[in-house]
């Protein structure tokens, strides 16, 4: 991700210059400025950042100066100290993560702005509240893909050097467009098109995260003519691609659990005072966050003024009292310890079980470093109201995870029944590990009603917490689950309720913006019924992956050789005979309602042409079976945009009972995606990579399967499927001779069975 850091004055809301040449005097210290093809720009010898631009002029003043990938260590944090020190201008990042004003002066940022700062505003009055050395850790570096032109290098996020393709992902969010931010925006097109000039075999894209944010750069002034052309790519009319966020950590909240427990032995000896991780004991806390802060005061009085002064006791109380702090909002108002990733470094945070990031560290560095103003204890009885669980603290699973995980590994032997026939050595995390588990759930259940129902209680949330943690472990983005309880999802969304039960398989859950599973559900239900689906084979129905890992590369004959699913070759029959029965009637008035709209926001994109061919496909298709290669993450979701995704389907009869066989294919495919592939499989596997590609019939090569498969690119139109959403792996298409256009059968041809498997996530 390209980020970028932007140093902007304001006062009442509205942007305000700033001396142009005091800003400029002082990036001047730290770095060479010089005319860049439109607006003055900074380059640092020191790797502060990959550069600056400088908007504005000595005539009207400074507008803005944006820093584009910077490195957050000691040089930047001395750099935007000093100017925020002396021209008083916030400091935010284009996704709004951090944001940053003067404790002291006037600095009203605009309400808009405000409002979707991810993580709040920070006010400071030292550089050492910004991205503290103490408090975050510095991800190892990873060089970008550069190309070189007159000026240096132009860096980009990723680089397809085979196919010439160049991306640039931008996470601005719409609230941070304003003229001067946008324009160095518009500065980094033009040294973009430079480094295209110097290179024209290579083709430049530009990646938003937020459409809002695609359709402002494009309506903002172009500094000037662009010699060649660029492709924008954006996730469709008001939406926002999913970006890794927080992930939950077993590790962080075992450290922070432990220095609560240190720091509660340590002021109970030294300043007589009880911290017993209630909510009322961080206003104990917070007296003595106050007193440390007049220590503070005494300590900086010695500094020369202006230093740049770093308290090594206010980074220490940080860490530990900001543990504290943590634990008891995750305990007393509900919420996990985990970490969040922004601009290369790592922050051990908090997440509630209202979703909002908290950085107990940095509040209590706040309080430290500014005093009374940013209390603590004021911080936490505002948070106790905005964000406290929905449910009883005796209730809050989410919470416990940890400490139920460490239960089944190694926790009390008398809290869990048959404790010693748990090959608790064996519980890595890992898949395979859970064959372990069904073993021992399978002794449990043959105890039947002799296990007494609390123990057994205590089962279904120790292995069901396990068996979650390794969903998410094995997640290329552990981040992509969040642990969430029933009654906190009941107040969010009340019609949950009505779809499930509040049963002990129900009370927490994970979550992401594709699916909800129930790990603890499925543990319960294995307890009760020896037919049901095993750990394992939950585990790798939700990890694409570990199904691949099992079965291993695709082996020749495999496909020919694939065993016939005959309930599989009935609901094909079924949906073809729906169509055919439905044909038969069909009046124009019924092809109309079948029949999705074109929303127009496609454009020229070739998937467009689906709207004119439906009535086509619903005349005279042919419903043959389609597996899922890959889609845009919109469509597991509910939405309101039709989106594009890419198929392997096949006209053989080979498949009509093995769409399977297709589905595993496809696996195939996805697996080489962003990897090193066989020669005969590079045209496809660049296909994935380069989305905003559109190949019909592609064929896929014989080293894979001697059947004829195609790979197609398809609009999924939601109105076709079940509930809307794409559920499952494979599903019954219509295809025609006379269009490449293929088309999910509409679910009113699709048999109850079907629909339900469907909906259920049972076809994947």
């Amino acid at each position: 991700m390209t980020t970028f850091l932007y140093l902007q004055r304001f006062a009442d809301g509205e942007s305000a210059v700033m001396p142009f040449d005091v800003l400029l005097s002082i990036l001047a210290r730290h770095g060479k400025p010089g005319r860049g093809l439109y607006d003055t720009e900074i380059t640092f010898a020191n790797e502060l950042a990959a550069g600056a631009t400088l908007i504005g002029a000595r005539n009207g003043g400074a507008l803005c100066v944006g820093f584009e990938r910077p490195r957050f260590d000691a040089p930047l944090r001395a750099l935007v100290w000093e100017c925020m020190r002396e021209l008083g201008c916030a400091v935010f990042d284009d996704a709004l993560e951090m944001v940053y004003t003067p404790l002291h002066g006037d600095c009203a940022l605009p309400p808009a702005l405000m409002a979707a700062c991810a993580n709040g505003v920070r006010r400071i009055d030292s550089a050492q509240q910004l991205w503290p050395d103490q408090l975050e850790t510095r991800l190892p570096d990873v060089a970008p893909p550069s190309l070189r032109y007159a000026k240096g290098l132009q860096l980009f996020d990723e680089g397809d050097f085979s196919a010439k393709e160049m991306t640039i992902e931008l996470a601005l969010r719409p609230e941070a467009c304003n003229a001067a931010t946008l324009r160095v925006l518009r500065n980094l097109t033009a040294r973009v098109d430079a480094a295209i000039g110097a290179n024209p075999l290579y083709q430049p894209f530009y990646r938003f995260v937020h459409d809002d944010s695609a359709r402002l750069f494009l309506a903002s002034a172009q500094l000037g003519p662009l010699a060649h052309s660029a492709t924008m790519i954006s996730p469709g009319p008001g939406l926002s691609t999913h970006r890794p966020g927080f992930a939950s950590e077993r590790g962080i909240d075992a450290g922070a659990r432990a220095e609560q427990a240190r720091l509660a032995a340590f002021v109970r000896a030294k300043y007589q005072l009880t911290l017993d991780g209630g909510g009322a004991s961080i206003d104990a806390l917070s007296a003595l966050l106050d007193k440390l802060h007049a220590w503070y005061l005494l300590e900086r009085a010695k500094q020369p003024a202006n230093a740049a002064f770093s308290s090594p006791l206010a980074a220490s109380w940080a860490l530990r009292a900001g543990d504290y702090l943590g634990c008891v909002v995750a305990s007393q108002i509900g919420g996990q310890w985990g970490a969040i990733t922004r601009g290369g470094q790592r922050l051990a945070v908090v997440r509630t079980h209202r979703g909002r990031i908290c950085h107990p560290h940095l509040q209590v560095l706040d309080h430290i470093v500014n005093g009374a103003d940013d209390s603590v204890a004021r911080w936490y009885a505002r948070l106790a109201v905005s964000d406290a669980s929905a449910c009883a603290r005796a209730d809050d699973i989410a919470a416990r995870i940890p400490q139920l995980c460490a239960l089944l590994l190694g926790g009390d032997a008398a809290a869990l029944p048959l404790a010693a026939q748990l090959a608790r050595e064996q519980l890595d995390y890992s898949v395979a590990s859970l064959r372990h588990l069904d073993a021992w759930l399978g002794q449990l259940r043959q105890q039947g009603a002799a296990v007494p129902a609390p123990e057994l209680e205590r089962v279904i949330d120790a292995a069901g917490a396990y068996l979650g943690e390794v969903v998410r472990g094995n997640t290329a983005d552990p981040g992509q689950w969040q642990w969430m309880n029933y009654d906190d999802m009941v107040r969010a969304y009340p019609a949950f309720a009505r779809q499930r039960a509040r049963a002990r398989g129900f009370m927490a859950f994970l979550d992401s913006v594709e699916h909800t599973t129930y790990p603890l559900a499925t543990v319960a239900t294995l307890l009760a019924d020896a037919r049901a689906e095993s750990l394992q084979d939950y585990a790798r129905k939700l990890l694409p992956q570990a199904a691949d890992e099992r079965a291993g590369p695709l082996a020749p004959g495999e496909i020919e050789q694939w065993p016939a699913a005959p309930a599989m070759a009935l609901a094909l029959d079924q949906v073809r005979n729906a169509v055919m029965k439905w044909r038969r009637t069909a009046t124009p008035a019924d092809y109309a309602a079948t029949c999705a709209d074109n929303p127009g926001w496609l454009g020229g994109d070739s998937l467009a042409e689906i709207y004119r061919r439906q009535h086509l496909l619903l005349e005279r298709g042919m419903v043959v079976w389609a597996a899922l290669v890959q889609a845009d993450k919109a469509l597991f979701a509910q939405g309101p945009h039709d989106m594009p995704a890419l198929l392997a389907y096949s006209l053989e009869r080979h498949f009509e009972a093995r769409p399977q066989a297709l589905h595993r294919i496809a696996q195939e495919l996805s697996a080489y995606k962003g990897k090193e592939a066989p020669a005969a499989l590079q045209h496809i596997t660049h296909c994935l990579a380069a989305e905003q590609q559109r190949p019909q019939d592609m064929a896929v090569p014989d080293m894979l399967t001697q059947r004829r498969v195609m790979i197609s690119s398809f609009l999924a139109i939601r109105k076709h499927m079940p509930a809307d959403v794409l559920h499952g792996a494979w599903f019954p298409v219509l295809t025609h001779p006379d269009t490449l256009c293929l088309m999910i059968a509409p679910r009113a041809f699709w048999p109850p069975e079907l629909a339900s498997a469907w909906t259920s996530g049972a076809m994947v």
